[in-house]
């Protein structure tokens, strides 16, 4: 039953980042560089809404969430490999895959990208992990473990501050 909620939440959410126009590089290209903003919006209410409903829901019907160790060297490489990857191409992960489904030829090209890349990283961890991991690695900690409150607490109160973000925050960046 788990697979089945899974690909009906997956499928929801690539109808809802194409209604968005979140699988067309020209439109992520003007998020990145804060011209139109709903794609940005459109993900900060995702995850506001995602981190409230899978914290409630987790009160009644608890589920294994797993919190990966946060090491500082390692995340900020990696996610200026990722930022790179998605400025050229104009794609995320997710997104490519929606491009795919389109019809756009590009999304191919960044979804064997990301598949090259994670395979690389696979292969070279082992050399990567005392250089990237070891140092500056906190370990599993979240932002409930900081200020040592419920998750629920910090699900809503951050779900909360997107979801006023995302009220307050222009969608078309006025020319000035």
């Amino acid at each position: 039953m788990t697979l089945i909620y899974g690909l009906l939440v997956g499928i929801i959410m690539g109808a809802l980042i194409q209604r968005v126009g979140a699988s067309n590089p020209r439109m992520i290209l003007a998020s990145l560089r804060l011209e139109n903003l709903t794609i940005i919006k459109f993900m900060a209410t995702t995850i506001a809404v995602a981190a409230i409903v899978t914290y409630v829901l987790n009160l009644g019907m608890p589920m294994h969430l797993d919190v990966k160790p946060f090491y500082v060297l390692g995340v900020a490489v990696g996610g200026l490999i990722f930022g790179a990857g998605f400025a050229i191409s104009g794609y995320c992960p997710g997104t490519c895959v929606v491009g795919i489904g389109e019809g756009r030829k590009d999304g191919w090209v960044t979804l064997a990208g990301g598949i090259v890349g994670a395979t690389v990283f696979t292969v070279v961890y082992r050399l990567l992990e005392p250089v990237l991991v070891k140092p500056m690695n906190y370990g599993r900690i979240t932002w409930a473990d900081v200020f040592g409150v419920s998750p629920v607490v910090v699900a809503i109160v951050m779900g909360a501050l997107f979801l006023a973000a995302v009220k307050v925050m222009p969608t078309i960046r006025s020319k000035s």
